[in-house]
């Protein structure tokens, strides 16, 4: 019966070692997921960190040259504006200078036709005369 009793707690001692051993490969299999999914992890982390790298250069380019090209722009606007108000300003003197011109012909056509009409009436005079 001791033998039976000895027997027994061997196989009793066998099957909790079975036991124990499956549950370490268990434990050793889930810290070898746990290590292997923590190195994926970091490393996905990482890329993650070097993409969002990336987009804040590229945001901060793009920011550049925005401002390089709004600064050309209102350059260019400025020497848009100058450009045209001088030429208004120009134009507008040009129109003065035509208006007095025209002004001026118009005052020597006045002057023209009295000195016509004064000149037909002395000649129409000294035909009268001439002729009386």
């Amino acid at each position: 019966m001791i033998d039976e009793k000895i027997n027994n707690s061997l196989r009793e001692l066998e099957q909790g070692l079975k036991s124990m051993e499956s549950a370490r490969k268990q434990v050793e299999k889930t810290v070898n997921s746990y290590d292997g999914l923590n190195s994926t992890t970091a490393e996905y982390v990482s890329k993650l960190g070097t993409i969002t790298t990336k987009i804040q250069e590229l945001v901060d380019t793009i920011g550049k040259d925005y401002s390089q090209k709004v600064k050309a722009f209102e350059k260019d606007r400025e020497t848009v504006i100058n450009a045209a108000t001088a030429a208004t300003e120009k134009l507008s003197n040009a129109s003065e200078e035509f208006k007095d011109s025209l002004v001026d012909i118009q005052t020597k056509l006045k002057y023209s036709l009295i000195v016509n009409a004064v000149s037909l009436a002395t000649i129409v005079a000294i035909l009268f005369l001439v002729l009386k």
